[in-house]
């Protein structure tokens, strides 16, 4: 099993409406890779508002896009680990529905670039990131460095850590 599967299921996907039954199981050790996933996903795949999917959320969404009839019940089964060989037309669905490739379930992927690329996505998703972002396109490199040390210094000044800087490795 790959390091950041392992890392995933720590702390089981909780539904966003209260809805959706919760089993037994969730909480165990290892509820399989399939569970371990979805938990991620759904922690961690976030409405544009923020708010976590909640089951009947992602059903819904699948069967509009033509997918699998999905219940409450089965997708709920999957998340804990309670099931651990779901129909592939399910899979094709939820996989479709988050946006992770097919292989994004298969036990032998290694899925943290996935992850990161889903991280990256809901914090563009936070109010104002995408528009300091696109505001940034067309400047010269040395105006977007002034741009990102103004930033540091507003989180400096607000009392947040320093940013997670992706560009340090390349300079």
């Amino acid at each position: 099993m790959s390091k950041q599967a392992k890392g995933a299921g720590e702390q089981p996907a909780t539904p966003a409406a209260p809805d959706e039954p919760t089993s037994p199981r969730a909480g165990t050790a290892d509820p399989g890779v399939i569970a371990e996933r979805l938990q991620y996903l759904f922690e961690n795949k976030r409405k544009p508002d923020g708010k976590k999917y909640s089951y009947r959320e992602a059903i819904r969404a699948i069967e509009e896009a033509g997918g699998a009839s999905i219940s409450v019940g089965y997708l709920s089964q999957l998340v804990n680990g309670v099931r651990t060989n779901p129909m592939m037309d399910a899979i094709q669905g939820l996989a479709k529905f988050f946006g992770v490739p097919l292989s994004y379930f298969d036990e032998h992927e290694d899925t943290e670039e996935t992850n990161e690329q889903l991280k990256l996505v809901a914090a563009l998703q936070h109010a104002g990131v995408q528009d300091v972002a696109m505001r940034t396109v067309g400047l010269p490199p040395e105006s977007v460095k002034l741009v990102l040390s103004m930033i540091d210094r507003v989180r400096e000044v607000e009392g947040l850590p320093p940013a997670e800087s992706h560009t340090d490795a390349d300079e």
